[in-house]
């Protein structure tokens, strides 16, 4: 990376600093400024606490596979900036990133803006104009947080997706499940359909409420169509769609992974109303779809597995996992941020290693590797606190030995962080 856009890099990184700032007019402002590129390619819009990253990839792959130039803005990364905004599975270059933040430092010192700009208003609005100017036909473009007030919410999509919502940043969405399931499903917008995972009663009552009110027609995978994981292995799974009427293999481990490949092919067929999709692309784009940080397997000896596992509810959905991967002594390492339910998480997972060792990823929102010890401690004696994820990493490997089974979990800086120390190669 060259000096300037590692400068420039640094000046967009400054502006986390001033922390989260919900809402639209900001980003409206600025797009507009830039010609609206959001309204030059159709969209699907992702929202949710659990599972959205890999529904987003998976219809990413459907529409690469049904011959569209497809573009993908995820967040946050997990090593570099330059995985959020990807064409056809590639990220954008160094060139046009350093060019893309140029602009928007001019923008931000003479923009007439309510408020400065913030780090993901400008991150956003970059992808939607590499998207325009890389001349992408269909994107799909995961939320950052919430729905109704984030950056992303400024897209007329095809067609808008919740998956599962869980308790999560209270502090900016709600202090109850139904407060939540309001901001997320306030994605929905009038006459556009709408694809929704299985969802809790008191999250279902709201997402339908908001569908009604706009006029939406929602289906809900387990009450409009259904999905069964037939088989999972340390290869993949395999799903079986009421909706596809046939077995699909996917690339990606976990039979949880069945439920968000599901909800992907039910909104690639619902998009297919209005542009073409096969059968065979949905087929074979969710065969071919990876996300990486999910259930990756990303090394043999010891096996070592990363999972950017965050909430109670995807902590569950892992634990049931583990039993398809051999090795002892199991080992884990996790890392979490304040704004987490790590108490909860470490419920499901901590009970089922021989050792956890705590650790802190460089994030200023994170619990110290002291702090997620104490939130493991009651559900495994055996936890140490290990400064630095990397060190943490290396502890693990020493106690598993060649035999035993390492899992890495956590936040995603957590995951980044250890992926950069064992140079795994990343990106969707």
């Amino acid at each position: 990376m060259s000096s300037a856009l590692q400068q420039d890099l640094d000046w967009l990184y400054s502006l986390e600093s001033t922390g989260i700032k919900l809402g639209l007019s900001n980003v409206r402002l600025l797009l507009g400024m830039l010609g609206d590129p959001q309204e030059r390619f159709g969209t699907v819009h992702v929202a949710g606490s659990n599972g959205k990253g890999s529904v987003s990839a998976m219809g990413a792959s459907i529409f690469r596979r049904a011959g569209f130039r497809t573009g993908l803005y995820t967040s946050p990364h997990l090593v570099r900036f330059t995985e959020r905004m990807t064409v056809d599975g590639r990220e954008i270059s160094e060139r046009c990133l350093g060019r893309y933040v140029s602009e928007m430092r001019e923008l931000y010192d003479a923009g007439p803006f309510p408020r400065p700009l913030t780090f993901f208003e400008i991150t956003t609005a970059m992808a939607f104009l590499h998207f325009s100017e890389s001349g992408v036909e269909e994107a799909v473009i995961e939320v950052g947080m919430g729905g109704r007030l984030d950056a992303t919410n400024v897209v007329r999509p095809r067609c808008c997706v919740i998956t599962p919502v869980s308790m999560e940043h209270s502090y900016y969405l709600g202090d109850t499940l139904g407060k939540i399931a309001y901001e997320k499903a306030s994605i929905i917008k009038e006459g556009v359909p709408s694809i929704c995972s299985p969802q809790s009663p008191e999250a279902m009552r709201v997402i339908s409420w908001m569908a009604d009110c706009r006029d939406s027609d929602l289906r809900s995978l387990g009450r409009d169509f259904r999905a069964e994981c037939v088989s999972r292995d340390m290869e993949g799974v395999t799903l079986r769609s009421s909706s596809l009427g046939e077995d699909v293999h996917l690339g990606m481990l976990g039979g949880y992974q069945c439920q968000n490949a599901a909800v992907a092919a039910e909104m690639a067929m619902t998009v297919g109303k209005t542009i073409p999709i096969s059968r065979e692309s949905i087929l074979k784009g969710l065969a071919d779809a990876r996300w990486p940080g999910r259930l990756d397997l990303v090394r043999r000896s010891p096996l070592t597995v990363m999972d950017v596992t965050h909430t109670p509810e995807g902590a569950r959905a892992v634990a049931s996992e583990l039993d398809v991967f051999p090795g002892s002594p199991r080992v884990l390492v996790v890392g979490m941020l304040r704004d987490k339910d790590a108490r909860g998480a470490m419920r499901h997972l901590a009970p089922l290693f021989d050792h956890v060792i705590c650790t802190s990823p460089s994030s200023p929102r994170a619990l110290s590797s002291r702090e997620m010890c104490v939130a493991a401690h009651d559900h495994n004696r055996d936890c140490r606190a290990v400064e630095g994820v990397g060190a943490a990493m290396d502890t693990a490997a020493s106690l598993a030995g060649s035999e035993g089974f390492v899992m890495v979990s956590g936040s995603l800086y957590t995951i980044g962080e250890a992926m950069r120390h064992l140079r795994v190669n990343d990106g969707p």
